[in-house]
Order: structure tokens, then sequence, then C-alpha cells
């Protein structure tokens, strides 16, 4: 009996549909290690089964008929015993394959392979070919001073909105107040005893060449960084044809430039380099540690730098959302769907960005917008009906924002849901004036993902009563089984080193970004909120906050 693992997208969606892939919500949002999240399939016997988590699961309702489907993971639902154990990514497999020997695509991630083969056999198959390298170097200084001049021109150009909001000055002034640089990973780097990364993820390689990630992947790039030393090495498939990078050499293969650069360890990408590509590895004697602290705890660290492209991503989404709002108030009797208030709320976005010369640069990263009748996972909106009928309709969206070379620098998570019973909507209401005067300035330097969750349920109290009475508290229920994330820091991608959550010791610094929520699904009743801060010494900022006037 033959047992097959499928791990690339391209053979994936090619098996279950496009339009399953276009539902698909976490793929997108872990930008630096879509494969590590993504659906894989198993083929055992004949039979097909997808293996998904469960927050992304509602792709499945689109996806071809005559697949199993088979979940792991659990998103938070007060409907749920959220005790329970969990399932992981190599349970689920395992459920599938049994004990014997999978075949394996070598293109599934190195940090999911290494689970696997902890359950038992794994073999590989579509092993890549050695592919020869051109060797460059950049230095570091010119990386720094791109991203301080596009962010200068860019917080001049967005100052006056800025201005408007409220504690505006003090934003405004936060827009240019730091140029952390690649200092902080300097210091990490020291702190774990790594004396070099490796880094492959188009989107982290994108910070350390000043090139946009498209560019990074077309040219094949992989960066080898050394913490203090004044040049980055380049490793990529083709010439990079660019008088800021420095030819130095070739090389066979990875397994040589690796080989070749005198470091007994190295710390790379355990998410994102595949398992085919790490196996030509073995043979340099160098032990490779996991990068993805010291590369989100950096990236969390400097975020603060690019705060302009945060606040203007968290507004964008927000103008975004009242030409949605606008949109289904005049068409409320007509046939809408999902994607039409996605396509009325990106009008809105658009429009935004022009006035304050952002056209162009702004993306979508991810737009889940459905109603809690529908589902109460993070589905990506689809061709499914919206209804003023409908007692909940969440926005929970996200923009790439891009600086003058093309090169994401920030992105936004804000949340908002309309609400047919005035109740409902009051209560949504009362929770997003909770997070922005109450939450977000309790928010300091030093206190732990688990102090905020902590602060984040007892601000839940003096609403318990009201959450009961309108049956939204299953029985026996108190604000006390909250156990889902009060928000998180951000950075260019919403996967962060800190998340709001009992358990959660790692902590905020001075100058961090982040998102603080609220969600609340329970039968068909799904209500969001969620707004940005900035961390500072006297307590948290909300940036998503209009001025009093």
């Amino acid at each position: 009996m033959t047992v097959r693992l499928h791990a690339s997208l391209e053979t994936v969606l090619g098996r279950l549909g496009a339009e399953f892939g276009e539902q698909l919500t976490y793929p997108g949002i872990y930008r630096g290690s879509r494969l590590n999240v993504a659906p894989v399939l198993v083929e055992r016997e004949g039979v097909s089964t997808v293996v998904i988590s469960e927050a992304d699961s509602d792709a499945c309702r689109v996806m071809v008929p005559g697949v199993g489907k088979s979940v792991y993971g659990r998103y938070f639902d007060w409907d749920k015993d959220m005790a329970a154990p969990v399932r992981t990514f190599a349970q689920a497999v395992r459920d599938i394959a049994g004990d014997g020997t999978i075949l394996c695509e070598a293109a599934l991630p190195l940090v999911r392979y290494q689970a696997l083969a902890e359950s038992g056999p794994v073999e590989l198959f579509g092993m890549p070919e050695p592919r020869p390298l051109f060797v460059y170097a950049k230095k570091r200084g010119e990386i720094e001073a791109q991203w301080l001049a596009t962010r200068d021109a860019d917080a001049a150009a967005f100052a006056p909105f800025v201005a408007t909001l409220r504690d505006g000055a003090r934003l405004v002034d936060a827009m240019t107040a730091s140029a952390r640089g690649f200092g902080p990973l300097d210091a990490l780097c020291t702190e774990k005893g790594f004396p070099a990364l490796y880094i492959t993820a188009p989107h982290e390689v994108e910070m350390f060449t000043g090139l946009p990630a498209r560019a990074v992947e077309q040219q094949g790039m992989g960066v080898l960084f050394r913490p203090g030393e004044a040049e980055i090495t380049i490793h990529a498939e083709k010439p990079i044809l660019r008088g800021d990078f420095r030819h130095v050499g070739t090389c066979a293969g990875l397994a040589q430039a690796l080989g070749n650069c005198s470091h007994d360890v190295i710390a790379i990408q355990k998410d994102h380099i595949s398992v085919g590509e790490f196996a030509s590895l073995a043979q340099t004697g160098i032990r490779f540690e996991d990068a993805a602290y010291v590369i989100r705890r950096w990236q969390d660290r400097r975020a603060g730098d690019d705060a302009v492209y945060f606040f203007f991503a968290a507004n964008a989404v927000l103008k975004g959302i009242d030409a949605a709002r606008a949109f289904f108030a005049r068409n409320a009797e007509g046939e809408i769907t999902e994607r039409d208030l996605v396509a009325a709320y990106h009008q809105g976005v658009s429009r935004f960005a022009r006035h304050y010369g952002f056209a162009d640069r702004v993306g979508s990263y991810f737009d889940i917008v459905h109603s809690g009748a529908r589902t109460l996972l993070p589905a990506t909106a689809g061709d499914y009906p919206v209804r003023v009928s409908d007692r909940t309709i969440k926005f929970d969206m996200g923009l790439t924002v891009s600086d003058a070379f093309g090169c994401i620098r920030g992105v936004s998570d804000i949340a908002r849901t309309i609400c047919a019973e005035a109740e409902i909507e009051a209560l949504h209401d009362r929770l997003r004036n909770i997070l922005i005067d109450e939450l977000i300035p309790a928010i300091r330097p030093g206190m732990s993902g688990a102090q905020v969750h902590e602060i984040g349920v007892d601000l839940l109290r003096p609403l318990e009563a009201e959450f009961r009475r309108l049956g939204l508290l299953p029985e026996g229920k108190g604000v006390d089984g909250y156990l889902r994330d009060c928000g998180h820091t951000i950075q260019r991608q919403t996967i962060s080193s800190v998340y709001f959550l009992p358990g959660v010791g790692e902590k905020v610094e001075n100058g961090m970004l982040g998102c603080t929520e609220y969600v609340w699904p329970i039968g068909d009743i799904l209500i969001a909120v969620e707004d940005g801060y900035l961390v500072t010494p006297e307590g948290g900022i909300a940036f998503t906050v209009e001025g009093e006037g």
C-alpha cells in the first residue's frame, strides 16, 4: 500500500480546484511560510483526503467532490471545549496514512517534515536538482538608507491625516522617531548564539536586499546575514545586473555556499525551506537552528521605524469598511454577495490611497467578510449572499503597503461588524470603546502577552450579564472562558512574536505596534472589533481613532 502526501500548492489546488484556493485564508496571511500552513493532499488506496487547519476548513465547501477531509488545530468558538486536546498536523496525516511509510513530496517545509518523521517512517519524492548560484554582496547601510529615505517621504505625505487622529501630534512624531534598522537583529543573533542566518522566504529576503519579493522570487535569491558585518551575502540563481550588488563569485549549490562560510551553526527558516532543499545541507556538518523567533522578534522590534505604513494601512481599512457599509445600505434590498462588499471596500481604500499619494502601493492582504450565519471561522469572502436579515456581517481586513521601491513595509489587521439588531450593535460599539479607551492605554513596555490578555478579560466582566441576557454566553460559562487572544503585535505580517493569550511570557516593548481585538462567535452571531496601537512608556496609543473635532 502506497500513501503519498502532496505538498506543493500547484498540485493541491490543481486537484481541489481554483475556487478552493481562492477561499483559503491562512496561506496568504503567513507570507513568509505559506506551505507551513497550507492544506496538503494525502492519497491512500485511490482515495484522496485534504489535511487542513480548522481555521481554513470552510474552504472545503467549494472543493471538488469526492475528496475527504481531515482537520487539525482549533479555532475559538464559545460552543467548543477549548480545554480538550488539539489534534496536530502530523496526527491528522497519520489518521489517514496509518503507521506505514509515507511518500512525501520534497516541497514540504522542513518543520512539517520533521513532525511527520517523528510520527513514523517517511520517504521523499520530487527531490530538486542542485542549482548553481551567483554570489553577491550588498552593504546593509545602503538598505537602511533606502528604508529611511522612503519612510521619511511617505511620513511627510501622510502627516496631515495622522494629525487629525486622537493623539495626532504624538503619532506624527512617532512616524520618524526611530531608526533601529538591523541593530535589533544583531542583538538577537548574539543573544541566541547565532553567528549567521540564512534567509530563504522571499517575503523576508526582501528586507535583506531592498528588492521586492517578486523580484527576489524571480531571481531565486537567498541571503546570508552575519550580525555586525557591514555587508550581506546574496545567493541568486540568475545574475543580478545592478551596481549596488557586488559580484564576488559563484558556487555549485547551496551546500557549497554555506559550507564555505566557516560557521558551525547557522539559523535557517525551518518553516519555509523545503525538506528537499535542506537534504543537500546534511553533508556540510553545520548545525542548523531555527531562525523563526529571531526573524519575527526583530521585525516586531523594528516595526516602529515604519509606523507610517501601519498607520496608513489601518486607516485605509476603516475608509474601505465605511464604503462597504454605505454600499450595503444603498443596495440592501438587492442581491449582494460577500465579494460585492469586498469590491466596494477596495474602492474606498483606493480613494483614500490616491488622496495621500499611495496609489498602486496598496494590496489586499486578506479579505475576511462573511455573516455569522455562514460560518464562525475566519473565511475569505466568497460567492455567498449577505442580507439585511443576517444578524452580523463580519469584516476582518488586512492590507499590505509598499514603499516607492515596491517593498512591503507594513500591513493592517482591523475588524468591524455590521449588526442588524440595535442591542448587538450597541454591544459591538461598547467592545470597541473598551479596546481604544481602556485596553490599549493599559499596554505598557515589559508586559507579557498573558498579562495583557488578563486585563482584556477583566475588562469584559462588567458586560457578562449583558452577554448572558442576549444569549451570547453558553449555559455555565462566563467571560473567564474567553480563551481567544485579545490581540497581538504586528510587523510586516500579522504572524508576530507576542500574542495576548494565557501562558504567553513574551513581552511587548516600547515602540512596538499591534492590534487589540475581541471576537465573539456563538450560534449565528459573530461580533468582531479590532484596533491598532503603538506602545509608549506611558501606555498604548490607538492609531485608528478620529480626533475629538
